[in-house]
């Protein structure tokens, strides 16, 4: 089975049809019907069902196609990762931001890397942690810098396992509309919020950071507020809480971005979330990947650094 073979069976799973398939390989129909034959033969499974029109993927097939894009990606990572090594640092880099990591600590160093290495082509994927984690395993990101908790490992995706490593914590504070009565007076107490309407990122199987955060600091009380109204990303939550909506939890530091909210302060304080560098365990790490991310260890810079190996930095394996 070679990388060649792979192409044509992700190119036939993808067009789910043979003829299809040739048509955007530039081949003709038999050679890729003899290919997909040939591999099904040499893997003793079936990868398609013949339908009258077209093919299907079979389980094996599913999976295949699954760990066939991760080899893919992977080789023109490797591929990438020579040609860097031997022209100095240049291609491209693909990052993972959660908006709140974004909003500071991620965007100050994507400047200060850019400054640095200009030939670099950088494109930020701004999504939910669950879907940064998915685009990992399928080998579409180099790395993703999204809120994690100790306590909670991150699950594997598709047998992808990863490596997390703490480079931060954000300053976390509950934000009300400016007309709201908690803005003034003593600290709120936990109970007298959980009264209250909560907006708050959907609650994403793997990736619990902010919802399991908010979980713990109302377990004492008998569990979470009993209305919570679910969004896509903190901002969305923050602009529905200036509009009178509810509450909700705010990295601190984005609080002055939202003029209709204000912060609260809560009896108790409020916890941090920890930001973490998340990779592939045993994805290829590429220099211009390696160097980018050594930007967020202290008394390291842009510049001032032994040549990278590309192997990955030290992590916290989970």
């Amino acid at each position: 089975m070679d990388l060649r073979t792979i192409r044509y069976f992700l190119a036939v799973a993808d067009a789910g049809s043979i003829t299809d398939a040739a048509k955007s390989l530039h081949l003709s129909q038999p050679p890729l019907s003899t290919a997909i034959m040939k591999l099904e033969s040499e893997l003793g499974v079936s990868l398609f069902e013949r339908l009258p029109r077209g093919v299907s993927l079979t389980p094996a097939g599913e999976y295949l196609q699954i760990t066939g894009r991760r080899l893919i990606a992977e080789e023109q990572r490797l591929s990438a990762a020579l040609r860097a090594m031997g022209q100095g640092l240049e291609g491209d880099l693909r990052v993972g931001a959660e908006p709140m990591g974004l909003w500071r600590i991620v965007s100050s160093q994507i400047a200060t890397f850019l400054h640095a290495f200009p030939k670099v082509s950088i494109e930020i994927v701004d999504a939910s942690p669950r879907m940064q984690l998915e685009s990992l395993a399928n080998g579409y990101l180099d790395l993703a810098i999204i809120p994690v908790l100790p306590q909670e490992p991150l699950p594997p995706i598709a047998d992808v396992h990863f490596t997390v490593e703490i480079i931060a914590t954000l300053p976390l504070t509950v934000i009300a509309p400016r007309t709201s009565e908690m803005i003034a007076g003593e600290p709120v107490s936990l109970a007298h919020l959980r009264k209250y309407t909560w907006v708050l990122p959907g609650r994403l199987p793997g990736a619990r950071s902010l919802s399991r955060i908010i979980d713990d600091r109302f377990a004492d009380l008998g569990g979470i507020p009993g209305k919570i109204i679910p969004v896509p990303t903190v901002q969305t939550a923050a602009n529905l809480v200036a509009a009178g909506l509810g509450v909700s939890v705010l990295s601190d530091e984005m609080v002055d971005s939202f003029p209709g909210v204000v912060r609260v302060a809560v009896d108790g304080g409020w916890p941090d979330l920890p930001l973490a560098i998340v990779r592939r365990r045993d994805g290829i790490v590429t220099p211009i990947a390696d160097r980018f991310a050594r930007l967020f260890r202290p008394g390291d810079s842009a510049e001032d650094r032994p040549q990278p190996t590309g192997e990955p930095a030290p992590a916290n394996t989970i």
